[in-house]
């Protein structure tokens, strides 16, 4: 299978454009096939939610009035007739929910690695909005792949034959963004798939979940479960001390309850209206002094009760 070379510099390329062509000038009819809607399955763990609601309604009527104006993308999956898809999984949700029989297809010839660059590149560029998870989900596969081949190239060898491909850099760089954040994004994929949905739902802060990320399945289950049970929010330095606490105890619902319900030290502070102790003052007496005063006889007052 052809193969891209993804170890350039993904921010000066458009890496789309060089597989299927830019959609301005890709008006070659003769690449474009009209494949049975049933035979389009699926990219393997697509990292991207179907439309639904207004969303998939919209979609539905637009196909419905002009038709599939853009053709999805597929490639070939070895000894089946299925085609993979890499880009377009919506339009062919809503050709099935209108029950067309064929869809625009341009099929490509990729590997792996080079598919699921596609897969996320393409959603990207469609998209406007993304859940935290697809992020994640996306950012991971471009990693892997990115990485797989640095391995297979060679790229930067260490004197200890370590290869020192920063895969990291590539992915933040392609998406505008700092390799830091790709690494926060990606720890949200060691989350359990409940506690990932909260963070979807705004039930669980970014940051925070990154440092939950850390914690055993198990642990993440009892917070999955105060979260949503009895409505618990997790700031950020309390999901740090538990992910610091874990590496040296294992964690459980009354170390875990005793983290969270710990209430925060909030500065309290006293104003007391000029015009309630002017009559008490001269008037030339500043602030500061007026304050010492108070406290001293505050202070005289409460040795004379003891």
């Amino acid at each position: 299978m052809s193969k891209l070379n993804l170890s350039k510099k993904l921010k000066g390329q458009d890496l789309i454009s060089d597989i299927i062509g830019k959609p301005d000038i890709n008006d070659n009819k003769e690449d474009i096939k009209h494949i049975r809607t049933y035979l389009l399955i699926p990219f393997k763990n697509h990292p991207f939610k179907l439309y639904e609601g207004d969303k998939l309604s919209d979609l539905v009527e637009s196909i419905k009035e002009y038709g599939i104006l853009s053709p999805v993308i597929a490639r070939e999956i070895e000894d089946r007739d299925e085609l993979e898809l890499l880009s377009g999984h919506n339009r062919v949700n809503a050709a099935k929910i209108i029950g067309l029989e064929t869809v625009p297809t341009i099929i490509k010839n990729v590997d792996d690695d080079t598919a699921q660059i596609i897969v996320a590149e393409a959603n990207f560029r469609q998209r406007q909005s993304f859940l935290p998870s697809e992020k994640a989900k996306a950012y991971k596969m471009q990693l892997t792949a990115l990485k797989r081949q640095g391995k297979r190239n060679d790229i930067n060898l260490c004197s200890n034959g370590t290869h020192v491909f920063k895969s990291r850099e590539e992915v933040a760089k392609n998406n505008d963004t700092s390799a830091a954040q790709i690494r926060r994004y990606i720890r949200l994929t060691y989350l359990t798939d409940e506690l990932l949905e909260l963070v979807d739902n705004n039930k669980l802060s970014f940051r925070p979940a990154v440092e939950i990320s850390y914690l055993s399945s198990e642990s993440q289950k009892i917070i999955e479960s105060l979260i949503k049970n009895q409505g618990m929010k997790i700031s950020l330095k309390q999901a740090s001390i538990l992910k610091e606490k874990e590496k040296v105890e294992k964690l459980n619902l009354n170390s875990i309850l005793e983290v969270l319900s710990k209430k925060k030290n909030v500065k309290r502070k006293i104003e007391i209206p000029f015009e309630k102790v002017k009559n008490y003052f001269d008037g030339d007496i500043s602030d500061k002094e007026m304050i010492n005063i108070i406290l001293k006889l505050l202070d005289n007052n409460f040795q004379e009760e003891i």
